[in-house]
């Protein structure tokens, strides 16, 4: 019985101490709650606000990237170097990926998912690199504003997917070309933004008409994709349009 005993209270000790933990460093959303009660983290809706949080953080160019990361990601190969030579990398202390960076949406909502991302979690990591071109920050904001300007709920989308280094972007099997691997695009999931209580078709055809007409014009790309919430949104330069992932 002693020995059945000792060990029952070997488990729950060891239990507890891998939920504390866990709690600590493996739970995104308990990082992030503790994030906001120490910091002041409100809605980002200017331009403005924007900078100020960006000149907060390092900026690195390519020359000056780790090896590491340069090796793993891929981004020194032949194939991809010339994309990314010219780059903005930000250096974004580990907590600071939970800063709110546009609306709602935080950095961490930018950032790949990778094996930098995840080591945050375990304190293994001290800082992420952050390829941006902050133009889509703006349009991103451009859009939220005429969003409310017209009588919609300006936070009824978030961030799923923006920048991608390349064996990240390799690895969902994104395009060779795609303007995430520069940090030059979002893809957005729609939901209700008209207000009516639930998401249709409406309500991403609002967003996409107003990246039309007003805040993506000629000047990027839009990806469209039919039957699905998703919305592509980049600042490449120059029009273009698809359909199909």
């Amino acid at each position: 019985m002693k020995k059945a005993f000792r060990f029952l209270l070997f488990l729950c000790i060891v239990g507890f101490c891998l939920g504390i933990f866990y709690w600590k460093y493996g739970n995104p959303m308990s990082s992030q709650a503790r994030y906001d009660r120490t910091h002041e983290n409100k809605d980002v809706i200017t331009k403005q606000q924007v900078n100020a949080i960006l000149a907060t953080f390092e900026k690195v160019t390519f020359k000056d990237l780790d090896k590491d990361y340069l090796k793993y990601t891929k981004s020194s190969s032949s194939k991809y170097k010339s994309m990314l030579k010219n780059g903005t990398y930000y250096k974004v202390p580990s907590d600071s990926i939970y800063q709110k960076i546009v609306g709602k949406n935080r950095i961490r909502n930018f950032l790949p998912k990778d094996k930098y991302y995840k080591s945050i979690k375990y304190g293994q990591k001290k800082y992420l690199y952050w390829l941006l071109d902050k133009r889509i920050l703006y349009k991103v904001i451009a859009l939220q504003d005429e969003l409310e300007k017209r009588g919609y709920n300006r936070n009824a989308f978030y961030i799923r997917s923006s920048f991608r280094h390349p064996h990240y972007n390799e690895k969902i099997k994104g395009a060779s070309k795609s303007r995430h691997i520069k940090g030059e695009a979002v893809d957005l999931t729609i939901q209700d933004i008209n207000r009516d209580g639930r998401y249709t078709d409406k309500d991403k055809q609002i967003v996409l008409d107003i990246a039309e007409k007003k805040i993506i014009k000629n000047e990027g790309g839009i990806g469209l994709y039919p039957g699905t919430r998703s919305v592509h949104l980049d600042v490449r330069g120059f029009r273009a349009r698809w359909n199909t992932y």
